[in-house]
């Protein structure tokens, strides 16, 4: 079987907060919520030195098909590390850059 490029993972704590993770290849997305309905937080990689105005594919497992710039996403072995952080801590993880969304509205 031929395991799909993309994912999408979410992580959910008893408390209500919630971690997704939208994965293309060897990079990913993530998106960290405090509660239901909070407008969360997002990545950013700070290292990022590539065109500004790249972006990569993410596919839900709805089908839907969405585009986020380059510069938030991170490579697969902080993606991973996050998630497990997440899953002991409740919490976003430090060693991610992370953008607070609510900040748009």
């Amino acid at each position: 079987m031929t395991r799909s490029i993309f994912e999408e993972r979410w992580t959910h704590r008893p408390e209500g907060q919630a971690l997704c993770a939208l994965i293309n290849g060897d990079r990913g997305w993530l998106m960290f919520l405090r509660s239901e309905g909070d407008a969360g937080m997002s990545s950013r990689d700070p290292a990022y030195s590539g065109p500004p105005d790249a972006e990569m594919e993410f596919q839900l497992t709805n089908g839907q098909v969405d585009r986020y710039p380059v510069a938030w996403t991170l490579p697969i072995q902080d993606i991973e590390r996050a998630i497990e952080f997440f899953k002991a801590y409740g919490e976003p993880a430090p060693f991610v850059s992370w953008y607070d969304d609510s900040a748009k509205l």
